[in-house]
This record gives C-alpha cells, sequence and structure tokens, in this order.
C-alpha cells in the first residue's frame, strides 16, 4: 500500500480527543509519569529529559496540583484501516525531489508533546520537510491535507497544548532552543505544533505536523525497542549479548580495587565499526607502540601501547548519536568495562594542570587526548583483565564518532645496551651522555629492563674511582610541567640510589630533574617524545 498523498479531498474533520483525556495537571517531570517508550535506556542522550521545577505553594497557601497521571492509551481508539508504510505521508505530488529534505534512521529518540506533558518515543524516525511554494501549495491547503491524511489512517490529535506552553519550556530546562530543535524537532519558531497517535494493535505510529506560511515539516516516528546493531571485532561470531551501560567507578578512583574481567575478550581494536559502513567512510588511524591521554577521574593519565582510533560519519552508518551511543555502551559493558572519567576535556581544573608554555588547550584536546570535535561528549573505561589494561575511549556528537583503544604495555627495548666504556668515552669527548632507561609510566620505578644499564654505570664508576657525575632526568612535554619536573627528579633519584645499592659512593654522584625544559627532538611525536625522556650523564 502507498503512503497516503496530500492530494485528498478537503474534507473538515475534528481529529481532538476530549479534553478530559489529554488534560493533566501541571507536571513534576517531563516524562516521567507517562508511559516511557520501549527500550528506553538511562543513558544520557542529546534529547535527554531534564527535570522540571517543582511546584511551589501559591501566596494563598494552597497546596500543589497533584503529579500528572499516566496518559490513558486506551482513549485512542484502534485504527480500523490499514497503516501506511512508513513514514506514512508522502510529500505532495507536484513537489520535485530535488526540493524535499528527508532524514531516516532506523533508532533514535525523540520526543512529543502528549496531552499537556513532554513524552519520549523511541523508533524509527524521520523528517520530511518542503517549502510551500515549490509544491504550489498555500498553508491552508496544505494543513487541510495533513488532516484528511491523518483522518484516513485514523489518527488522533493528542496534544493539548504546543511548544511555547510555560509548563513545556520548564520541562526542558528552560531552554525554549533546547526544547524546539532538540528535543521536537521543530525547524521554525513560527511553526504550529499538532501530534497525532495512530494506535494498531501494540504498535503506535506518531506523527507530528508543523507548519507555517512558507513550509511544512512531518516528523514520524514508529515506535518500537532499541536492538543492538554494533559487534565485535571479529565478525558476526562475535556477537554482543550485554544491555545497557557500563558501571561508573566510584571516585576518588582506586584502579586497583576495579574488578577484573572474566569475559572472554574479543580481538584488538575489540569494537567494530557499525555493520554496513562503506570501508571508504571508516577513518582508522593505528600504531602499535603509542602514548596517548586518557582522562582517569579528575586527572589526565598518559598510557602507553598498542593504539588504534577509529572515527566515522554517523549519516554514513545510517544510525543516530543515541542508537551509536547504546550500542557501544552495551559492547563496552559486555567486556567488563568500568567508566573511570569524573571529568570531560572542558574541566578547567584539567586544563589548567596539563597546558603550558608548549602545550596550549587546542594541543591537549586534539594531539594529548585526541577528540576530533570541540563539542564530543567524552567517556573513558578500563577493562581490566590479569595481563593487562585495556582503555577505550568514546567520543561522539551528533555528526560523528570516534573510538580510540589501547592496550597498555611496555615498550620492547629497542637500543643496545650501553656498555661501561662506551660511556667512559663520550663522557672524555663531550663531557655527558644521554641514556634511556626503562621506568614504569609515569612512576619512578625502574624496570627490570633497564636495571642492566645501570649496572653499567656502576662499573664506569668503580673502574674511575676520581669520577664524579650528576645524574639528570628528563621528560617530554606529557602533562602538568610541575609534575614533569618532579617525576625527572624522582628518576634520577631512583638510579643514585641503585648506585649507591651497588657499592658507589653517595658523594661522587649529584641529582638533578629538569623535566621537559631541555628538549632534543620534537615532542609532536612518539618518536621525538622517547628521545627526550632519558637520563643524562655528566661529568662534574
Amino acid at each position: 500500500m502507498k503512503t497516503i498523498s496530500l492530494r485528498l479531498l478537503a474534507v473538515l474533520v475534528s481529529l481532538s480527543l476530549p479534553l478530559a483525556a489529554c488534560k493533566k495537571e501541571a507536571p513534576d517531570s517531563p516524562a516521567g509519569d507517562t508511559q516511557a517508550a520501549a527500550g528506553a535506556s538511562s543513558s544520557v542522550d542529546a534529547a535527554a529529559a531534564p527535570a522540571s521545577p517543582k511546584q511551589a505553594p501559591d501566596a494563598t497557601g494552597a497546596k500543589p496540583a497533584p503529579p500528572a497521571k499516566p496518559f490513558d492509551f486506551g482513549t485512542v481508539p484502534e485504527a480500523s484501516g490499514t497503516i501506511p508504510p512508513f513514514p506514512y505521508v508522502n510529500y505532495p505530488d507536484k513537489l520535485h525531489e530535488a526540493f524535499q529534505s528527508t532524514t531516516d534512521v532506523p533508532m533514535d529518540r525523540v520526543y512529543v508533546i502528549l496531552g499537556d506533558q513532554l513524552h519520549p518515543l523511541e523508533g524509527r524516525v524521520a523528517t520530511r520537510t518542503f517549502n510551500h511554494r515549490n509544491a504550489e501549495m498555500s498553508e491552508l491547503e496544505v494543513r487541510r491535507n495533513d488532516e484528511n491524511a491523518m483522518r484516513e489512517m485514523g489518527a488522533v490529535k493528542v496534544n493539548t497544548v504546543g511548544p511555547e506552553d510555560k509548563n513545556i519550556i520548564a520541562a526542558a530546562g528552560g531552554d525554549d532552543y533546547v526544547l524546539r530543535k532538540k528535543m521536537l524537532l521543530v525547524p521554525d519558531l513560527r511553526m504550529s505544533y499538532d501530534v497525532y497517535l495512530v494506535r494498531k494493535g501494540a504498535a503506535r505510529h506518531w506523527i507530528a505536523i508543523m507548519t507555517n506560511d512558507s513550509s511544512t515539516s512531518l516528523l514520524a516516528v514508529e515506535e518500537k525497542p532499541f536492538t543492538q546493531t554494533i559487534g565485535y571485532e571479529g565478525g558476526a561470531a562475535n556477537a554482543v549479548t550485554a544491555t545497557g551501560a557500563p558501571p561508573t567507578a566510584a571516585q576518588p578512583l582506586d584502579i586497583d580495587a576495579l574488578p577484573v574481567t572474566t569475559a572472554s575478550l574479543p580481538p584488538f581494536p575489540y569494537l567494530a565499526y557499525p555493520p554496513g559502513l562503506h570501508a571508504g567512510f571508516q577513518n582508522t588511524d593505528k600504531a602499535n607502540f603509542d602514548a596517548v591521554h586518557v582522562i582517569v577521574g579528575k586527572t589526565l593519565r598518559a598510557v602507553e601501547g598498542k593504539v588504534e582510533q577509529r572515527s566515522f560519519r554517523n549519516r554514513n552508518a545510517g544510525m543516530s548519536q543515541m542508537a551509536v551511543r547504546r550500542n557501544y555502551e552495551a559492547a563496552i559493558k559486555g567486556m567488563g568495562g568500568v567508566k573511570v572519567n569524573a571529568v570531560g576535556p572542558d574541566d578547567k581544573a584539567l586544563i589548567a594542570a596539563n597546558t603550558n608554555q608548549n602545550v596550549d588547550e587546542y594541543k591537549l584536546r586534539h594531539e594529548k587526548m585526541r577528540v576530533r570535535d570541540q563539542n564530543m561528549s567524552y567517556d573513558s573505561y578500563l577493562v581490566r583483565t590479569p595481563e593487562k589494561n585495556i582503555w577505550l575511549v568514546l567520543m561522539l556528537n551528533e555528526s560523528e564518532t570516534s573510538l580510540m583503544a589501547v592496550e597498555e604495555k611496555t615498550m620492547q627495548q629497542r637500543v643496545s645496551l650501553v656498555t661501561a666504556d662506551t660511556m667512559r668515552k663520550e663522557l672524555a669527548d663531550k663531557g655527558k651522555i644521554a641514556l634511556y632507561i626503562n621506568f614504569d609510566t609515569d612512576k619512578a620505578t625502574i624496570r627490570p629492563d633497564g636495571k642492566p644499564t645501570v649496572e653499567e654505570i656502576a662499573r664506569l664508576l668503580k673502574n674511575d674511582s676520581g669520577l664524579k657525575l650528576a645524574i639528570e632526568g628528563h621528560t617530554d612535554d606529557s602533562g602538568n610541567a610541575a609534575r614533569n619536573q618532579a617525576l625527572s627528579h624522582q628518576r634520577a633519584e631512583a638510579v643514585v640510589q641503585q648506585l649507591v645499592k651497588d657499592g658507589i659512593d653517595a658523594g661522587r654522584l649529584r641529582v638533578a630533574g629538569h623535566g621537559a625544559s631541555r628538549p632534543l627532538a620534537d615532542n609532536k611525536d612518539e618518536a621525538g617524545r622517547a628521545r627526550n625522556r632519558r637520563v643524562e650523564l655528566v661529568r662534574i
């Protein structure tokens, strides 16, 4: 059956329910007392309903009005005919396709006004917008055709107020723009607003008609529950069975107290692209070893290991922001992930602690945290396994999604051991030598693969009893300058302490830490940062 054409005979009919079926008392919340859409989630999306202010007693001391009662969908008679295919109503016959503005996503969350309350809907969502002049129709002709189309479907008008209602605006947090543009999807401030409902068995079909003297927009929603569509890396066999969002870690965060996952994990980078997303629209950046910065609690943590970042346009995947978020949240939950950030990239304290003369806010956000767009949301997750930590970062907005996976690991030693004899020659020729001693990330603990170099320093000093050395620590420019200064000094001190344990007189050694103030290379890439993270021996 074809969708209903707007070229129906003009028949004036009353489509409104009796006010008793729709009218409620002033609300306590926008949708909490109306029947929620099937499959609703607790995760916060761009259109999530803000709480409305509580009513206060008036000057006479009268009590606040009672909460609104749930809408009685039984008051909407079931349609007797066949429901036309989604999105139910066609464009006008004379409207060329070049003038048709259409959106259609299989799953999204929007709002309509039901009675005098905001009501959330989830399901397939489409909009159709056109200019009356391009359709060679007047506003009155379009309106009459819309009314007749609704009558033919058996639709019933279910809103008793419009977007300008003060209680509806209050339910949207007092922001009229967010209400109209983000929640109700009303394109223009001057548009009328009418919501129709068609019931057929357990199914509910919604149409919101918005019009003014120049244009019309129709919002169609086929209400249905959310279904998981994105799987794990590795193919269809790695389906996601979890539902809902991952748990959030208590703050202040203790990483060692988080549970170790028992899930069987998919291959790196764990989270797949959406099915059907053409390879030409998949943007992938990866490195076998790199350093990124992840928000953990309220601080920035440097994480090193295998890194892959996947980005795509939501439109190219045929998905809404809400659907993308729900899919990846469920996938991360199924891996045993826990949300670990308590602030986002816009946090003023975070920015102040991690910017300096070498790192401005742009570099911090785009190069260190790898947030692709200024207005992206940011959620970081940790999956702990017995062998390693896995960090996942989900960043998205209305148009784009970016996923970053980091399999934390130490970099394998790629520099050959510098012997005591080589150190002696460099000190004789240049007065100093740079050594690359491996420490635990963001700590002053010498790793086992760094101890042979320290042993060679001890051998150098034992072979030349008159030699005195300054042990000077250096870092890259990641993170806060004061922290880098302290870390560089602590690492130099750790080397000295180990040398003393090896029998070297502490009076022959001096400790200094220079942070990132004396780089050997540009810090813009990992190769340069690796050169700058060093311990120098300087002849005194």
